[in-house]
C-alpha cells in the first residue's frame, strides 16, 4: 500500500464514519464503566468492543481572580452525556465498536487526567511499549480505529472513544483507562480537520491556561490533533538526562515527567507518529511565561535561535502583532531585528522541536537548522486568558497556517462531501 494512500485514508474513513455515526442509540444493553476521580466523564462501552476508552512555576487552580479561568459555556454541562453507538454500515465499521461521548469538547478536556506536582504520578514506559504505542498510534492515523488498533492501544492501557459536539463535529479520544494511570496523556484526533496543524500542551496544568487555550484552539481552528501531557512537569523527582535546565521544580534541572524535555513518553511517541504521517504539518507547542517585567506579550521561535527573517516564527510574530491589543508585543527568537529584546525562552531544548528540526539526538543535541514545521510559543498570562489577546493568538495561527483540508475551521469553507472517497 502506498504511503500517499495511507496519508489520505484516515480522513476518508473518518469523514464517512462521522457521517454514519450521527445515528446513535440510547444506552440500552451497554455496560457502564465507573469513572476514576480524575476522569473527565463516564464512558459507556458498546458490547463486544475490544476496549474503551521555561515558564511560570506549577500552580493549582488559581485563587487570584485576576488570573483567567475557564468559563463553562451557557447551556453546556461539564460532564458529557454518553451513548452506545448503533450498528452502522460497513463503511463506518471502524467506529461502530467504540463508545461515543457527547458534550462540549473544550469543557470536557478541562477534566483531563494530569498527575499533579510531586505526586509520583509518572511511570516511564519501556522501550518496547513506546515502539508499540507509536506503531499503534500511527496505524490509528492511517487506518482508523480498527479492532486491531484499538486492541493494541488497549494492551498499553489506552482506551479509544469518539466525541461529538452538539453541532455534529466529531473527534477520536485516546486516553489512559482505569483507576491507576501512569501519566500517559490524552490525545485528540479531529475527524474532519481544516488545517494541516496540530497543537501540543506539554505543560497543560503547570502553565496555567494552556489546557483551556489549546482545547479551544483545536475546535476553533479545525486543527488535526491535540496532545495533552498526562503529568505535571514536576510530578517526579527523577532527573531528565536531556540537555537544558530550569528551576521551575524548585531545584535546578529537568525531570522525566516533563513532556517537553524527555523523549521516553507516550506524548513524544504520539508526536513522532503524527510527524511521520503528516510530514508537512505544523506542530505548535503552547507554553506560558512570566512576562511581568518585560515588554513581551509572547516569545515565539521555530525551535532554534537561528536568525532567519523568513522563519515561520517571524511570520507568526507579525500576524500576532497585527491582532494584539495593548502595548506589549510579540518577539521572535529568529528575527534579527528582535535580537536583545526576547528572553531565552526559544524552545531550543524542546524534544519535539528537536525531532522536527532534525537534531542528531533529540535528547542531547540542539537542532542546527529549522524545518519550519515546528512553532514554540511562550505567552504572558493575558494571552492565555479569555479576552481579546487570547483571540489574537487564535487569529494569528489562522493567518499563519491557512485552510488546506476539507473540514471546518476559522475562516475555512468546509468542502467535505457525503462521499469524500469515491
Amino acid at each position: 500500500m502506498s504511503q500517499s494512500f495511507l496519508r489520505t485514508s484516515l480522513p476518508c474513513l473518518l469523514l464517512l464514519a462521522a457521517a454514519c455515526s450521527s445515528a446513535v442509540a440510547g444506552p440500552s444493553g451497554a455496560v457502564s464503566e465507573a469513572p476514576s476521580a480524575e476522569s473527565p466523564g463516564s464512558v459507556v462501552q458498546a458490547p463486544q468492543a475490544p476496549v474503551e476508552g521555561v515558564a511560570q512555576a506549577p500552580t493549582q487552580t488559581p485563587a487570584d481572580p485576576s488570573i483567567p479561568v475557564e468559563q463553562t459555556p451557557t447551556g453546556e454541562t461539564e460532564t458529557p452525556a454518553t451513548v452506545a453507538p448503533a450498528p452502522s454500515a460497513s463503511v463506518c465499521a471502524p467506529l461502530s465498536g467504540l463508545a461515543t461521548l457527547q458534550g462540549d469538547l473544550s469543557t470536557w478536556l478541562m477534566g483531563a487526567s494530569i498527575s499533579p506536582a510531586r505526586s509520583g504520578g509518572f511511570k516511564e514506559p519501556g522501550g518496547t511499549e513506546l515502539t508499540s504505542f507509536e506503531g499503534a498510534f500511527r496505524a490509528l492515523l492511517t487506518q482508523g480505529p480498527t479492532a486491531q488498533v484499538v486492541q493494541d492501544l488497549g494492551t498499553l492501557g489506552f482506551g479509544v472513544a469518539t466525541f461529538r459536539n452538539a453541532d455534529g463535529a466529531a473527534w477520536l479520544v485516546v486516553r489512559e483507562q482505569g483507576l491507576l494511570t501512569r501519566g500517559g496523556g490524552t490525545f485528540i484526533l479531529n475527524l474532519s480537520p481544516a488545517r494541516d496543524l496540530w497543537l501540543e500542551a506539554p505543560h497543560a496544568d503547570s502553565d496555567e491556561g494552556t489546557l483551556r487555550q489549546t482545547a479551544t484552539q483545536l475546535v476553533t481552528l479545525g486543527a488535526r490533533a491535540l496532545l495533552l501531557t498526562g503529568s505535571n512537569r514536576c510530578a517526579v523527582t527523577t532527573a531528565s538526562p536531556c540537555s537544558g535546565t530550569t528551576s521551575v521544580c524548585g531545584t535546578q534541572g529537568l525531570r522525566i515527567s516533563d513532556a517537553a524535555h524527555y523523549g521516553n513518553t507516550f506524548f513524544t511517541a504520539a508526536h513522532r507518529a503524527l510527524r511521520d504521517t503528516y510530514p508537512d504539518a505544523v506542530a505548535v507547542s503552547v507554553h506560558g511565561m512570566d512576562a511581568s517585567d518585560g515588554p513581551e506579550a509572547a516569545v515565539v521561535s521555530d525551535g532554534t535561535s537561528v536568525q532567519r527573517p523568513e522563519s515561520l516564527s517571524v511570520r507568526f510574530r507579525d500576524a500576532l502583532n497585527t491582532h494584539l491589543v495593548g502595548t506589549r508585543r510579540a518577539f521572535s527568537c529568529n528575527a534579527p531585528d528582535d535580537a536583545g529584546k526576547h528572553r531565552t525562552l526559544c524552545g531550543t531544548s524542546n524534544v519535539q522541536g528537536r525531532i522536527d528540526n532534525g537534531a542528531a539526538d533529540a535528547c542531547y543535541a540542539e537542532a542546527t537548522a529549522a524545518s519550519d514545521r515546528f512553532l514554540h510559543l511562550e505567552q504572558s498570562v493575558t494571552l492565555r486568558g479569555t479576552g481579546a489577546s487570547s483571540q489574537a493568538v487564535i487569529q494569528a495561527l489562522a493567518d499563519t497556517v491557512p485552510c488546506s483540508l476539507t473540514g471546518s475551521g476559522l475562516g475555512c469553507q468546509a468542502v467535505a462531501t457525503a462521499d469524500p472517497c469515491p
